[in-house]
């Protein structure tokens, strides 16, 4: 009679990946919901297939929405249009899940001793899990784009062509991964950083195959002058973002909330400066953290902790940044799972990334819209999340700062002599 063996954990991990892939599309499937894929789905269906407008209002599902990206990526998007809405969201959702196994399987590798592993994914997952699924249930692409950043800074070293492209792709969907090429120069990888601004450009002229230089450069210019619009009509009136200048305006100006599709949030200012005021200083200490960050970048030892200082930063410092938009604390979750489990890392470092793992799981589970509201004009997800986060990485990256920035940790390790 033969014995019974339990399976292997690569065949449980995996099974459960392809299950979390089934799940996710699944779910958005049935729970339609996907507020911005309904907007790309809408506009690719008008453009392509009804000789509709590509930017401007488009009422398709019943109020205007805005297609806010550049030509390349409805381009891209155009086959889920072909497929019915349900089915759209449901697929989108399930690429975004399927990518994450083989990110997570070259960053364990990479980066993570197998004995560590659970616990390093455990408090990586709470930190990111409800941004994660806000984000899958919306239907925006930064996750995917994340995704893509990431896999990019990982195979950096072994194929900077692929990184590269991946790198401009992203960039000309999106203009915040551009913000990383200065700080590739500063790890010493000044030509993927050129590699990535050029295929930027290449890519995002890349529709004139199929759309013509015309139409192109129409398209582009519409863009612009509908974001140069959108920008001056709304200037303060926006959602309650969860960045530096989203918080200082709240704290520190008088809100209107008025023009919101939902204007039923508090004002929480402490004083009514003026407004310009608060902008201009916001602008200032967002000039002085961008210079402090690249500092930090240039002194760290490994890429690990350096790029997560920068995605940190990044969030810190972006004028308007919606919850969804946290998922870009990818890179810094998966490395916060490192630190914790690191043996040397200060006790101070280890309770502010509980803490703030905590802050990121039990607030939306606080049920009640107003104290949804409130927990958003507040900032706790800056305030309990993101500047913890941030403290916490800074610190540990610090106690190993390096005169020169020595690039190593996105490199295979050695193979061991036999």
């Amino acid at each position: 009679m033969k014995s019974l063996h339990p399976p292997r954990p690569g065949r449980l991990l995996w099974a459960l990946w392809l299950l979390s892939v089934l799940s996710a599309s699944s779910v958005c499937a049935w729970r339609l919901k996907a507020a911005d894929l309904r907007v790309y789905y809408a506009a690719a269906r008008s453009y392509f297939y009804h000789s509709g407008p590509m930017y401007g209002p488009n009422d398709v599902f019943g109020w205007p929405m805005f297609y806010r990206y550049p030509p390349l990526f409805l381009c891209l998007f155009r086959p889920f249009a072909l497929l019915p809405l349900r089915a759209a969201a449901g697929l989108w959702a399930g690429l975004k899940v399927f990518l994450l196994g083989p990110l997570l399987r070259m960053w364990c590798r990479r980066f993570i001793a197998p004995a560590r592993l659970l616990p390093a994914v455990s408090l990586s997952a709470l930190l990111l899990m409800p941004y994660f699924v806000h984000e899958l249930e919306s239907g925006n692409v930064q996750l995917l784009l994340v995704e893509l950043v990431c896999f990019a800074l990982l195979l950096g070293d072994e194929h900077p062509f692929v990184s590269s492209l991946l790198l401009g792709l992203t960039a000309a969907i999106k203009i915040w991964p551009a913000f990383l090429f200065p700080y590739l120069a500063l790890r010493g990888r000044w030509r993927l950083g050129i590699y990535a601004s050029s295929a930027t450009v290449l890519l995002t002229v890349a529709p004139v195959g199929w759309l013509g230089w015309k139409n192109l450069f129409h398209l582009l210019a519409q863009w612009y002058a509908q974001e140069k619009r959108i920008n001056a009509l709304l200037g303060d009136k926006w959602y309650p973002s969860q960045s530096l200048r989203g918080v200082m305006l709240r704290y520190l100006t008088w809100m209107d909330y008025s023009g919101l599709p939902d204007p039923n949030y508090r004002r929480v200012n402490l004083v009514s400066w003026p407004s310009i005021d608060v902008r201009h200083l916001w602008l200032l200490l967002a000039v002085l953290l961008v210079l402090f960050s690249m500092a930090l970048v240039y002194r760290c030892v490994d890429d690990a902790a350096a790029y997560s200082i920068f995605f940190c930063f990044l969030l810190i410092v972006q004028p308007n940044v919606h919850p969804i938009i946290y998922v870009t604390l990818l890179w810094p979750a998966l490395f916060a799972g490192i630190v914790i489990t690191d043996q040397r890392c200060p006790r101070f470092v280890r309770w502010v990334l509980k803490g703030a793992a905590a802050v990121a799981v039990l607030v939306p589970l606080v049920p009640g819209a107003s104290f949804q509201r409130l927990a958003q004009v507040l900032g706790v997800d800056f305030l309990g999340v993101l500047l913890p986060i941030t403290l916490a990485l800074v610190t540990y990256a610090s106690r190993s700062w390096s005169p020169a920035p020595i690039v190593r940790s996105c490199e295979p390790p050695p193979k061991a002599d036999r």
